[in-house]
């Protein structure tokens, strides 16, 4: 199972979140997630149940005396995946409270022999993002700008509006090292069933030609995504075609 050692399950994740868009929001009073909500994902690879992701709109909350959103994505594996490549990820994101701009990321990160704490925090007088792993920060700060968010409250701001068909989309974001920027087209809509149940939902495809690792290394990669089409739409699904086989992310369970 080569394809452990690709660092997959974090990739598809994060990827799942990151190409998602950054409308500009409404106030969070009238967001379309309340705070509580929590949806839980099964991950698959060629047919193999091999984890679980969880995302979770906390309870609104301060940083630095700021009110703020906070945002946790929590991902794991088991069962086989876990004797060959433990995964055990969390990520924690703090955006001002009208999803405008991060203020302060966090990721634990454990995969096999990897253990990354990984802090950015964000500098918006300067407009500067300063990283650190277990406190050793980078040579240099990140020059970032207004408006500009983490891979995890990127997928919570999209939700806020939805695109509509023929959409072209290209969407910012950093992780701290570098800015990121991911064309998405918006396809078509359909009718799809998940483990949570059936839904009307949009398909998004994200060009994959400026993302690294094994979607770099693989021609003519792909990459779906179905969100549904209401009022609050939600991730229901993300699909992957690469050279070490498919990958799909299902919603199981939406609670509050």
């Amino acid at each position: 199972m080569k394809i452990i050692k690709l660092n997959w399950l974090r990739n598809i994740l994060l990827l799942f979140l990151l190409l998602l868009s950054p409308f500009w929001p409404l106030h969070s009073n009238v967001l379309p997630f309340p705070e509580n909500e929590r949806l839980e994902y099964q991950m698959r690879w060629n047919f193999i149940r091999v984890g679980t992701a969880i995302l979770i709109r906390n309870p609104d909350t301060t940083f630095e005396t700021k009110p703020c959103l906070h945002f946790t994505m929590i991902a794991r594996t088991y069962g086989i995946a876990d004797k060959i490549f433990k995964v055990r990820d969390r990520i924690d994101s703090y955006t001002d409270p009208d999803l405008h701009n991060t203020l302060h990321y966090k990721q634990r990160q454990k995969e096999g022999k990897t253990d990354r704490d990984i802090v950015v925090r964000f500098d918006r007088e300067k407009q500067l993002a300063h990283y650190t792993n277990h406190g050793k920060p980078n040579e240099k700060a990140l020059q970032i700008r207004q408006g500009i968010l983490d891979p995890l409250s990127i997928m919570y701001a999209l939700r806020t509006k939805k695109p509509k068909i023929g959409d072209q989309i290209k969407l910012p974001a950093t992780d701290g090292k570098k800015l990121i920027d991911v064309e998405v087209s918006v396809l078509k809509r359909e009718i799809i069933k998940v483990p949570a149940g059936k839904f009307p939902a949009l398909i998004l495809a994200p060009a994959t030609k400026d993302l690294r690792g094994v979607f770099k290394k693989t021609k003519n990669s792909k990459i779906e995504i179905w969100v549904s089409d209401d009022d609050r739409y939600l991730p229901l699904r993300v699909k992957s075609k690469v050279i070490v086989g498919s990958f799909v992310g299902e919603l199981e369970k939406i609670g509050e």
